[in-house]
């Protein structure tokens, strides 16, 4: 029975390493990439509101948007180093993160650090940010759960995200998996909110190539990043997204 459990966790262990990780919508997801990958992402978040005057403004897009991009570089597998730029406030993020798989217990997790800067009323603000992800090895290769626990020095704020997401392979033309993602990233202190007091919330697609991620989403808010959405958003109107990601291996 023990050599059974034995070849079932390497089995599952070896499918989620050879793998790219199940990355989301906003969530941070611990890395898979093998040593040598960089990734290129951007970030795209409309902020008109999808439901108000569709047409006029064409469900939402005439009203700006808030923009992100970046990069993950592996030196060794899964010892990142990071860096972004958003354009609301023209914040500037660089870091570092290492996981760990625990095969053990079908989990890998995520230990994360990053110095955020950003310009508030003409001046600079900067900070760090510390975060913890957890995910699920893929249960049934079907569904993956993730977690993210995170402290914002700048705002002095504990934060929570959570996120499940299920997917399915695909197997005409480019596409390699199909998956749907949902998240949530409840307010902690509502009294003493910073962004807003209600909690953020984004649904949407995923869909793999080899080398490209699409990713389409609705959610109650055009802010970019687990830092900004744990500290809540102002209403429940809804936004439309979109990310693509782009892995290269060097």
């Amino acid at each position: 029975m023990k050599k059974i459990i034995l070849a079932v966790v390497m089995l599952v262990a070896s499918s989620q390493l050879n793998a790219f990780e199940a990355s989301m919508l906003n969530l941070k997801v611990p890395s898979n990439l093998d040593g040598r990958s960089l990734l290129f992402e951007v970030q795209h978040r409309f902020k008109g509101v999808l439901t108000e005057e569709t047409l006029d403004n064409f469900f939402g897009l005439d009203f700006g948007a808030n923009v992100s991009f970046g990069f993950r570089y592996a030196v060794i597998p899964r010892l990142e180093f990071n860096a972004a730029y958003t354009t609301f406030e023209g914040e500037y993020r660089v870091g570092a993160s290492y996981a760990h798989h625990v095969p053990q217990l079908f989990l890998v997790v995520q230990a994360d650090v990053r110095y955020f800067n950003f310009e508030r009323s003409g001046e600079r603000n900067g900070n760090m940010f510390y975060s913890a992800a957890v995910q699920s090895y893929p249960i049934a290769d079907l569904i993956t759960p993730a977690v993210n626990f995170a402290f914002d020095s700048y705002n002095e704020k504990f934060g929570l995200g959570l996120g499940l997401q299920a997917g399915f392979d695909w197997w005409f033309g480019p596409i390699e998996r199909i998956t749907i993602i949902g998240e949530y990233y409840p307010v902690l202190d509502e009294e003493d909110a910073i962004t807003g007091p209600e909690n953020y919330f984004a649904a949407g697609l995923r869909v793999d190539t080899d080398g490209h991620r699409f990713m389409l989403q609705v959610g109650n808010g055009w802010n970019i990043g687990p830092r900004r959405l744990m500290l809540g958003t102002m209403n429940n109107d809804v936004h439309i997204g979109f990310n693509i990601q782009r892995l290269l291996r060097l």
